[in-house]
């Protein structure tokens, strides 16, 4: 009985100091993001207009056509006169050779040759191609693919197989008239420091449309930023917002990767409502949100508060601003 109990006490130390080094590194990183976040946006990015922009979700948790394979990952083809931008790569949790990656893009008649470079949001396993991520690899499929040396954009240092990989660090081009915002960088209370670029496109007449992948840095600091880096106002945001308050699209170990609240906890309604608030403030227009990482009762928010100008991305529905 001794024994077990100086056991015990044994293992109810360390969970104290295990969760005070979490909680004073929380913190103390986030002062750190601050200082990280107000550099980025200190910068300037001149970005082109486009006559028309076209999202095409190649990966989503809600399929919008037939025949599409549906994860709970993202994939965004994004198309102007200029560029044909892949964003990001989805999950393929099952390392498989035809992933559904490529599957939906058979049936999208998208060919790898039609598109220009590729672009990574943060290195978590939804976005590049599964449990490569652990290596810091990007993975279109559970083989490698001859990308012919195409440009691979990614906020943190990665590789892909016969690509070339290019790290942002700070607002720039990544095609004619698609630019990044850089990496973000926000505080993750279990896995630390987390970097995420977004991209930005100037719709003539309209203004910016910003895509994000996970949204983990919030997507209102996102918008704020987006504002800040090139002057423009913000007339839509695309892709996902790591949203939710009830349940977790991604799962358990989605939130533990990515919340950036103490001790890894969920948003409540109240946090989402004023998130939607603030979006509406800063003048957004237009709000089309991605499933894979918002729950029902979020994009209901959304749909309540934009109307017809609401939608929740679905694979092979193409949005066009």
């Amino acid at each position: 009985m001794k024994v077990l109990l100086k056991s015990m006490g044994v293992l109810i130390i360390l969970f104290i100091l295990i969760n005070a080094y979490l909680v004073a590194r929380f913190y103390l990183g986030q002062q750190e993001v601050v200082r990280h976040n107000e550099v980025l946006a200190g910068q300037s990015l001149e970005l082109p207009a486009v006559e028309r922009l076209e999202i095409t979700p190649v990966i989503e948790l809600l399929p919008g056509m037939e025949g599409v394979k549906t994860e709970p990952g993202l994939s965004l083809l994004v198309k102007t006169e200029q560029d044909n931008i892949l964003f990001d790569v989805g999950y393929n949790k099952d390392k498989a050779e035809t992933s559904p990656l490529l599957h939906n893009l058979e049936l999208l008649n998208v060919h790898l040759d039609d598109i220009d470079a590729i672009a990574i949001s943060h290195n978590h396993p939804d976005h590049v191609g599964g449990m490569g991520f652990r290596n810091s690899e990007v993975m279109l499929s559970g083989k490698p693919l001859d990308l012919k040396n195409r440009n691979v954009f990614t906020p943190v240092s990665m590789s892909c197989a016969t690509a070339n990989t290019v790290t942002v660090d700070k607002p720039q081009l990544v095609g004619d008239a698609v630019a990044s915002t850089g990496p973000q960088a926000v505080q993750v209370f279990l896995t630390g420091k987390l970097l995420e670029q977004a991209l930005l496109i100037n719709v003539k007449d309209k203004g910016l449309v910003v895509v994000s992948g996970c949204g983990h840095p919030n997507i209102v600091r996102t918008v704020e930023m987006a504002r800040e880096i090139t002057g423009l106002p913000v007339y839509a945001v695309v892709g996902g917002l790591h949203l939710y308050y009830t349940d977790i699209p991604a799962g358990v170990w989605g939130n533990i990767m990515g919340s950036s609240r103490l001790f890894s906890r969920s948003p409540n309604r109240e946090e989402v409502v004023e998130t939607v608030r603030r979006l509406k403030e800063l003048g957004i227009q237009k709000a089309f949100i991605s499933p894979h990482d918002s729950d029902q009762p979020t994009l209901q928010i959304f749909s309540d508060q934009f109307g017809d100008d609401y939608s929740p991305l679905k694979v092979g529905q193409k949005v066009t601003i």
